[in-house]
């Protein structure tokens, strides 16, 4: 018995962490359960290149995903030669950084003005000049970091706009 109302109170503990983390932004309690280290390569690690590819997402139009499916996003407050998300905020938003050895990332069809800029984290993938990033909660085939206020306001990188009307719904799913 002692087992299981320990197990409940950790998981209302995990509960309750994940819940301030998405209510409050939380990097500091993000930055407690990940190291950066392994978050920020969670998305790259899949592949040994980092290609930006282009998928039509019915919400959000054609924009631009990883290697891996995971959404792009860009950072408002970020501006040339000034990085507004450091620390613990890239606990949440991992940059999208080439790995040792690719000099420029690949881009897939259709995809243009990507390039790369020296950042803290490392050489990171630009797209019209603006460093990209994934976004902690998103899973392969959604958009979830769409318009949260978090060292400015982030939007997913899109190529076109969506034609149809916008849902009120955070989280948008292409897989």
């Amino acid at each position: 018995m002692k087992t299981l109302t320990k197990r409940a109170v950790t998981l209302a503990g995990a509960g309750a962490m994940a819940l301030s983390l998405f209510a409050g932004g939380g990097t500091a309690l993000a930055a407690q359960r990940h190291t950066t280290k392994h978050v920020a390569t969670k998305h790259v690690a899949t592949k040994d290149q980092v290609v930006v590819k282009l998928v039509t997402v019915p919400k959000y139009g054609k924009i631009l995903v990883d290697q891996a499916g995971f959404a792009l996003y860009i950072d408002t407050a970020d501006k040339p030669h000034h990085f507004a998300c450091t620390g613990a905020c890239l606990v949440v938003w991992p940059p999208l950084v080439l790995p040792k050895g690719q000099a420029k990332p690949v881009a897939g069809k259709g995809v243009t003005g990507l390039g790369l800029v020296k950042s803290p984290s490392g050489e990171q993938v630009t797209w019209h000049g603006k460093p990209l990033y994934t976004f902690e909660r998103d899973a392969k085939g959604t958009v979830r970091g769409q318009g949260i206020k978090q060292d400015g306001t982030w939007f997913v990188a899109q190529m076109t706009k969506a034609t149809s009307t916008k849902s009120k719904t955070p989280t948008s799913s292409w897989a």
